[in-house]
């Protein structure tokens, strides 16, 4: 079967690899749709997450959808012939954290398109079954990979712990800000002001539910936020950028007392926080993991409602031969991209 492999920095390859035969737990995926994620750009560009290293050839690719060819002996035959977004993390459902319900960051778990983890940039695919959550077929499956990074960006607002009426910051307002931005008008936000270093991003974000937004490369968001809210800042601030800066401006719209939402990953094993603001206001800052179990279903529930449209950020579509045009577009935030999808 056909993949796409990346080998180098700013490097992809296709190769033909033997297509899989799924275990007894074990669904076989006909791979329809794989989303382009901010952090497939960290691997694709340096090779790298902090210290998780692409040391070989890898496929990367972990946001996807595609229909249930054939199960293993222990899985749910009647997810055969079904459309299916996949959850792509795999945790060991064994060790404490597991068993507590935070399996998001279970330390074995398997994640595809990282070291050592093929993903999904292939015709086929095998994953644990019970992951695989069915769609409508009348669901495209370039909207159903979406339904991981809506996940990410409702386990972010679970964790700010929102009241009705609280304002909110989010620093940078790519897909998972721009997923932010509508959770939070769900769950009665009062008004919400964001920043990013591109501006039509931030002049897009307005349709997401972005009251206010600046171009930070002309505008200090800081500046902004406290002039708006007579220097008071907002209650809770979400890090949704690519950054190490991210963190810092973060914490300094954040009012005392306030709370902190780092869901972005800017790549590094360290990045700089403002230890002195964040004491001072006694703020409580929450790192984002991925998302926890009820994240999926909550979902695609949305998105079949109606309720949140991620369609409209699927701005760009290629087929898998031309996945380093797309890694290429996204890498140099080209032609208005949001989100670029690699559909077959």
């Amino acid at each position: 079967m056909q993949a796409v492999q990346w080998y180098a920095p700013g490097k992809m390859r296709a190769i033909d690899v033997d297509k899989p035969t799924p275990e007894a737990h074990e669904a076989l995926i006909r791979v329809e749709s794989v989303g382009v994620c901010g952090s497939d750009m960290h691997y694709y560009l340096d090779g790298n997450i902090g210290t998780q290293v692409l040391t070989d050839p890898v496929i990367l690719g972990h946001e996807y959808a595609g229909i249930v060819e054939a199960v293993g002996d222990d899985a749910d035959a009647t997810l055969v012939g079904q459309r299916v977004a996949v959850e792509p993390g795999i945790p060991c459902m064994t060790c404490e954290w597991c068993r507590k319900g935070q399996y998001n960051v279970c330390r074995d778990m398997f994640f595809p398109g990282g070291p050592g983890n093929d993903g999904a940039l292939c015709e086929y695919i095998t994953v644990n079954a019970a992951f695989c959550f069915p769609v409508p077929m009348t669901m495209s499956a370039s909207i159903a990979a979406m339904i991981e990074p809506l996940a990410v960006a409702l386990h972010a607002v679970e964790l700010a712990d929102l009241k009705v009426g609280e304002t909110a910051a989010i620093v940078g307002l790519g897909p998972i800000g721009l997923l932010v931005a509508e959770v939070l008008r769900l769950n009665g936000v009062g008004v919400v002001y964001g920043s990013d270093l591109y501006q039509y991003r931030v002049d897009v974000s307005r349709a997401y539910g972005v009251d206010h937004a600046t171009h930070a490369e002309t505008t200090d968001f800081v500046e902004a936020v406290m002039e708006a809210t007579q220097g008071r800042g907002v209650d809770v601030a979400f890090d949704c950028s690519n950054k190490p800066e991210g963190i810092g401006v973060t914490v300094q719209v954040t009012r005392p007392a306030g709370r902190c939402i780092l869901t972005g990953i800017s790549g590094k094993e360290w990045d700089s926080i403002p230890v002195s603001t964040a004491r001072r206001r006694e703020l409580t800052l929450k790192w984002c993991r991925r998302f926890l179990q009820d994240n999926f279903p909550v979902a695609i529930q949305l998105i079949l409602e109606e309720r949140i449209n991620v369609e409209k950020l699927v701005t760009h579509s290629f087929p898998l031969l031309k996945t380093q045009d797309a890694y290429d577009l996204v890498a140099g935030y080209k032609d208005g991209v949001l989100k670029a999808s690699i559909d077959w």
